[in-house]
């Protein structure tokens, strides 16, 4: 008899059918309806509050649906005849990362300079650390310190999720990594804006900082239109941003160095141990080098202009892949949301947001220090 685990991906695609059914029919609710409910929706007298209040996007709300189909709707345990449509969550999300690459070329990292490409590659090895060293310290679980490495060293969300499958950590991992990060990075957004007037910081040296220090892109975003909401070259929206992206790009050097570590101390069954190597060709997740391809196409034009801040608007084939990319990673993170199970957070304990908040804190306020030292060396970009 042939089980599924014999049969390959277009065996399984058949008994994958109803999840995927499920994940793709819930995410067209959320973004042709629910969204545009919520955007128009008068509350309190105002239109849209609730999406402006509470900031939820299609992103949140799927992973929100993802959580209440598995842990409400079901009882704590996905049926059988949704479960292999779930597992394929993750070939979504893995295509979604490949698919990031376009959003960069290598010309406008190299408009960065190379005291800032310092900085923020030093601000990203020092967290790495200090989560390792902290997760170790604390006894957390080893893919948990892993996913924790990179989502307090990059930028949140997204990191996390490109580095899980390469930790082989659990949903419920990702999920205390994301609501760490976000966590932190609420509180930063409202406070950061004070801070920066009440120091007299100017446009150049709140965004460097911000872009450095914010663990989380959506909340660089926020925390720089709060502080200064005009969008033009040279304001802190343009500033924290570009400083954000730089850090975004180091996602697979992140991903293979926290993998590199991860497998180094894998304990493997006696009689199995192989060199770290074999492990390495093994394990890297194949989709960071899609990443690092995608990056290089940009770059040469090969699906026209990139639409970078500064030269050419986005060619129509450009805007394409970022459509497909925003509906690859909302099914994908519905699946993700249905592989979070409350009784496993709760039995995780406080570790991982002990740790979040010691690393967070401490790149934060060293950002800002640094900044302040090196103020006359920044340059607009």
């Amino acid at each position: 008899m042939t089980t599924a685990k014999e049969t390959g991906f277009v065996g399984k695609l058949p008994g994958a059918l109803p999840g995927l059914a499920l994940l793709i029919g819930t995410m067209v609710v959320i973004r042709l309806w629910v969204e545009p409910w919520m955007a128009n929706a008068v509350v309190f007298g105002q239109k849209g509050w609730l999406i402006k209040v509470t900031h939820l996007n299609y992103i949140l709300l799927g992973i929100i649906m993802g959580m209440l189909y598995r842990n409400v709707l079901f009882g704590g345990k996905l049926p059988e005849v949704f479960a292999d449509g779930f597992r394929l969550s993750r070939l979504f999300i893995k295509t979604g990362i490949i698919l990031l690459g376009s959003l960069y070329t290598v010309q406008a990292i190299v408009k960065l300079g190379a005291l800032a490409i310092f900085l923020i590659g030093g601000f990203v090895v020092l967290s790495i650390v200090m989560v390792l060293w902290l997760g170790k310290l604390f006894g957390m679980e080893r893919s948990m310190t892993g996913v924790m490495a990179n989502a307090c060293s990059i930028c949140g969300v997204s990191a996390a999720v490109a580095t899980a499958p390469a930790v082989e950590a659990k949903a419920a991992h990702v999920a205390y990594a994301i609501a760490t990060i976000l966590g932190f990075g609420i509180l930063t957004m409202f406070i950061s804006p004070f801070i920066g007037h009440a120091l007299g910081l100017n446009d150049l040296q709140y965004g460097a900082w911000v872009g450095t220090g914010i663990l989380n892109s959506g909340q660089v975003l926020a925390a720089c239109l709060a502080f200064n909401p005009t969008v033009a070259p040279g304001t802190a929206v343009s500033v924290g941003e570009i400083w954000n992206i730089m850090r975004v790009i180091s996602i697979p050097f992140a991903v293979f160095a926290v993998t590199v570590w991860y497998w180094a101390g894998h304990e493997q069954p006696q009689g199995q141990r192989k060199s770290l190597t074999t492990l390495l060709v093994e394990k890297f997740p194949v989709f960071v080098l899609g990443f690092l391809g995608m990056v290089l196409l940009t770059s040469i034009g090969a699906f026209g202009d990139a639409g970078i801040k500064g030269g050419p608007p986005a060619s129509a084939t450009i805007k394409m892949i970022r459509d497909w990319m925003q509906w690859i990673f909302g099914i994908g993170l519905v699946g993700m949301g249905g592989y979070i199970d409350f009784k496993e957070l709760r039995q995780a304990g406080g570790t991982p947001l002990k740790v979040g908040l010691i690393v967070g804190v401490t790149k934060y306020v060293l950002a800002l220090v640094v900044v302040l030292l090196i103020r006359d060396y920044l340059v607009e970009i």
